[in-house]
């Protein structure tokens, strides 16, 4: 049975799931069960029920190209094949050529992300070795709200900083996964990063109106991103891989809608974020800098101190 067959055959018990975990479930940025996010996961749950829905009955190819190339490809690649690195390479030549590329170390952007109407300010740092430090600041009833999600190299974990501080915990499941290893900016297509990845090229595909090439990457635990690639400029107009929404894996993609130079590297200046081919919600990109000072934050995870009693010295 393939797996086209199996969602529809889902259908219902996956619309069922949703409505059930509406008060409690959400998006991999909104993973804490606080006042926050109740307040606004119902409305992003419903927005995505309504256009998911509708998306369903009449999926684009694009998506069960993406599909089918989950399917077909069970097993990672020995090495990545000859058309997947052309169009790699190609790609890094209309950004910027592939030696300014890999002379990033990394790469900040701040922005706002809206998702179903609910805004957050945004501070985001890819680095070229993989980690990723995403910040969300938002006021909601007078009050500022702050929590941090991120990916040291090897594990994930996030904290809420406002309004009352709590210590460092583990960002696990598969969301835990999909922040790894879905990247907004700087995707691994250059050493360090690159190494970590084995490439195949999946046949052509289209993303709208674009007719583009689709190749899946496989990363070191088999993790899989799928990349399109347009067909006449070789610009990355859509990347994405599985991810829960509402407890369930669904195809979470991100693309782009529009592109800016930063120094001379051309980078997507706004994104939007789909599920099942649904969208869901934009991020915008304000500003974006290559190589930033990056003293002010650490990818390491807050070590937790206890408060040590002082204890009396016992007569003998």
């Amino acid at each position: 049975m393939s797996m086209r067959m199996v969602r529809i055959g889902f259908e219902l018990e996956k619309i069922a799931t949703i409505l059930a975990f509406a008060a409690m479930k959400t998006f991999y940025f909104c993973p804490l069960p606080n006042l926050t996010v109740l307040w606004h996961r119902p409305l992003f749950l419903m927005a995505l029920f309504v256009t998911g829905f509708s998306a369903h009955g009449q999926a684009s190819a694009e998506v069960a190209t993406g599909e089918a190339a989950e399917e077909g490809a069970i097993k990672r690649p020995a090495a990545t094949d000859s058309a997947s690195r052309q169009l790699i390479e190609n790609y890094l030549t209309v950004v910027g050529g592939k030696d300014a590329f890999g002379a990033i170390r990394a790469v900040e952007a701040v922005g706002e992300l809206n998702e179903a109407g609910y805004r957050k300010r945004f501070r985001l740092i890819e680095t070229a070795d993989s980690k990723r430090h995403l910040t969300l600041t938002w006021r909601l009833l007078g009050r500022e709200y702050e929590e941090r999600f991120v990916f040291d190299g090897v594990e994930a974990w996030q904290q809420v900083l406002a309004p009352e501080a709590e210590p460092a915990k583990d960002f696990g499941g598969p969301a835990a996964v999909h922040f790894s290893h879905q990247r907004w900016l700087l995707q691994p297509f250059v050493l360090p990063a690159r190494a970590d990845y084995v490439f195949q090229y999946q046949g052509n595909a289209r993303v709208g109106s674009r007719a583009a090439h689709l190749v899946v990457g496989y990363g070191k635990k088999d993790e899989r991103t799928w990349f399109y690639f347009d067909r006449e400029n070789f610009l990355l107009l859509r990347w994405g891989g599985y991810g829960p929404v509402g407890g369930i894996q669904e195809v979470l993609d991100y693309r782009a809608s529009k592109f800016k130079r930063s120094g001379d590297i051309l980078f997507p200046e706004a994104i939007e974020l789909l599920a099942e081919d649904a969208p869901f919600g934009r991020a915008t990109f304000e500003r974006i800098r290559i190589n930033p000072p990056l003293e002010d934050l650490s990818f390491l995870r807050p070590v937790q101190t206890s408060p040590m009693l002082r204890q009396r010295p016992v007569a003998r």
